[in-house]
């Protein structure tokens, strides 16, 4: 297939290029944790029933993971630095909206605006800062300081959190998302050149196909984890959505500029890349609900004090992440991903093993190794994926691993926490006290997050051989690291 050079507007410099992008990373991993760490409080303040509590931050995930995989396409060709500012735009108008709000339509108004935003930016933060570092060493290392902003982001959110139910209320906690958004607009607008891929026109019905068959797929995914993945309301959302799917791969495989080029996958380091960037987001994002959960309601913390124990974990992740940027550059991405994941796992088992009475230095070995192993895979299964597709596809290379990452941290929320949930219930009904109860769910949960991060690893390692038993064949040329084209101004 033809790709286009890209058209790209001159002014700009890589680093404003990478601050902007980082900026707007920042705001999409904040509004996670941010809203994890003020459920409590909005439950109590608005009335609301644990049904309809959970689609609070449901609702900003399934916008998300929705939207996510045609907003890559649409950055590379409506324009990257475009869709970056039209998404830190509607984060910044989701998070105004969560500061006024007065009842639930309003809390889901704000996070689903907001979770238009962050499937906009993603992606186009990401094709921003591989456009802007065409060197692929240069690029790891970048790539390396965008994911790592995401650790920031999660770090901060509870921090924040913390601190507004401490002086003020939860409405106080959803500023800071909106002051960083627009400092991101200021950035992009004042210092980074527009870049896009001329020629094609829009693919509506892949864009169509493909967000309504995700959302489906995403919405049997939460709903089922409370209400059932087997009755009447789940099976047609999943039927509905395999179809919707189908349809899409039929008609993306026709098309001559589709929105995601499937024949990529033949490529089975591409297709491990996205099978690992899903199992990191799934470990990281399940384990560390099931981390905030234990803390508040078995050892009963405060949203402050889970907030600062978190960071342990976040912090390492964050370190972890400069570490692999630097690592990679003279070991490539594939033994920091698989290493990583190893870790990962081991830090899970350590959880596994707490019991009610631990105080945090009892835990915080597992922090810190499951952080750290995340936080080292993190970044080049994002940069594994991106070197595996032509210059100038950047932006639909970040959608589809960030479509993989989203999907992987739904899976991780709702396998693990239904998990938890049933097993506590388990234990409850046996007599234990809920304290005993809850942990020991917990344990198990754990023990069931580490098998999923050796599986997976263990899958992505037979796909990465197969890769380098196909390039090692006569004529078979490698293509890790496609060559740069040349940009042409507008």
């Amino acid at each position: 297939m033809r790709t286009p050079a890209d058209e790209a507007d001159t002014r700009g410099t890589p680093r404003a290029a990478l601050v902007a992008a980082c900026l707007g990373l920042f705001t999409v991993f904040l509004q996670t944790t941010q809203t994890i760490g003020t459920l409590s409080a909005v439950q109590d303040d608005l009335g609301l029933a644990a049904a309809d509590l959970v689609w609070v931050p449901s609702m900003y995930t399934l916008v998300v993971a929705s939207f996510v995989l045609g907003a890559g396409a649409l950055a590379d060709r409506w324009g990257r630095r475009r869709t970056f500012v039209a998404g830190a735009a509607a984060m910044a108008a989701g998070g105004v909206i969560l500061v006024l709000a007065t009842g639930l339509p309003a809390v889901l108004a704000g996070q689903a605006v907001a979770g238009l935003g962050g499937a906009l930016i993603t992606p186009s933060s990401l094709a921003l800062v591989t456009h802007a570092h065409p060197d692929p060493r240069r690029r790891a290392g970048a790539i390396s300081v965008w994911a790592g902003t995401s650790g920031l982001g999660l770090a901060i959110g509870p921090v924040t959190g913390g601190l507004a139910l401490r002086w003020w209320d939860w409405h106080a906690a959803f500023w800071l998302g909106p002051a960083v958004a627009v400092l991101a607009v200021f950035v992009a607008l004042r210092y980074v050149g527009e870049s896009r891929v001329p020629g094609g026109r829009p693919d509506w019905a892949g864009q169509v196909l493909g967000t309504a068959g995700l959302a489906l797929l995403i919405y049997w995914l939460i709903d089922g984890g409370h209400h059932g993945y087997t009755s009447g309301r789940a099976l047609v959302c999943v039927v509905a959505a395999v179809v919707l799917l189908a349809a899409f791969a039929a008609a993306e495989l026709r098309r001559e500029h589709p929105m995601v080029d499937l024949r990529l996958a033949r490529d089975p380091s591409y297709s491990a890349s996205l099978l690992l960037a899903s199992t990191v987001l799934f470990g990281f994002v399940g384990l560390a609900l099931i981390q905030v959960l234990w803390l508040q309601r078995v050892q009963g913390l405060t949203a402050l004090e889970v907030g600062t124990r978190l960071l342990a974990e976040f912090g390492l992740f964050i370190v972890a992440s400069v570490v692999a940027g630097i690592a990679q550059r003279r070991l490539g991405p594939r033994p920091l991903i698989i290493g990583g994941l190893l870790l990962a796992a081991v830090g899970a088992g350590l959880f596994a093993t707490v019991s009610p009475g631990d105080t945090f230095p009892d835990y915080l070995a597992a922090f810190a190794v499951f952080g750290f192993g995340c936080g080292l895979a993190n970044a080049p299964s994002t940069a594994l994926a991106v070197s595996h597709v032509p210059r100038g596809r950047e932006g639909e290379a970040g959608g589809a691993v960030n479509a993989a990452r989203q999907v992987g941290a739904v899976l991780g929320t709702s396998i693990l926490g239904t998990l938890l949930t049933s097993r506590t219930a388990s234990g409850l009904a046996a007599g234990a006290d809920p304290a005993t109860a809850f942990t020991d769910a917990v344990r198990r949960t754990a023990w069931t997050g580490a098998t999923v991060l050796l599986a997976a690893t263990a899958a992505a390692l037979g796909l990465l051989a197969l890769s380098g038993r196909r390039s090692a064949r006569p004529g078979k040329a490698p293509v890790e690291e496609p060559a740069p084209r040349v940009a042409t101004p507008l």
